[in-house]
């Protein structure tokens, strides 16, 4: 199998994973945490604004989906549907890492949706930073055009790279 197809497959595998297996899961920490009940009647629940900025831009919330889709044809549903949860709710998102796109341009749709789904949305680029040494800043430039981004995040994960 070529690389391009490697690091596609790879793609539908972090989905096929999560939907077929069960993903062991670490410690979260919060059974250290205990919640006071508090009936509050004397908040107005209207003045309550869970809105934040985050880079300049308004968030609804401060929930953000950080997404590990695209790269594969059959990522393009769940990078649409998550875009559309981002834009009716007004969350960011991050679409997973596009180093497959870039290695293959027929794949740049499993990515590029999100912005048709999400024309108002804060979208943030994913690159690794090993493809950012090896490619330089073009391919940041073109992980942020393929979906108009408002920010990139520079991912990395030295074992994962290094394996």
């Amino acid at each position: 199998m070529d690389k391009k197809r490697l690091t596609s497959s790879r793609k539908i595998d972090h989905l096929r994973i999560c939907a077929e297996q069960e993903v062991e899961r670490g410690w979260s920490g919060f059974e250290d945490i205990r919640l006071v009940h508090s009936a509050l009647p004397e908040c107005d629940l209207r003045r309550i604004d869970l809105s934040t900025r985050f880079l300049g831009h308004r968030l609804a919330s401060p929930l953000f989906i950080a997404a590990m889709t695209g790269g594969h044809p059959d990522t393009t549903e769940v990078n649409r549907r998550l875009a559309r949860a981002a834009e009716r709710y007004g969350l960011g998102m991050c679409v997973g890492s596009q180093r497959a796109a870039l290695e293959a341009p027929a794949l740049y749709e499993s990515f590029s949706v999100v912005r048709d789904e999400a024309p108002h949305a804060f979208l943030m680029a994913n690159l690794g930073i090993v493809q950012l040494r090896e490619h330089g800043l073009e391919w940041a430039d073109r992980a942020v055009s393929m979906i108009d981004a408002n920010a990139i995040a520079i991912h990395m994960n030295f074992l994962q790279e290094a394996i």
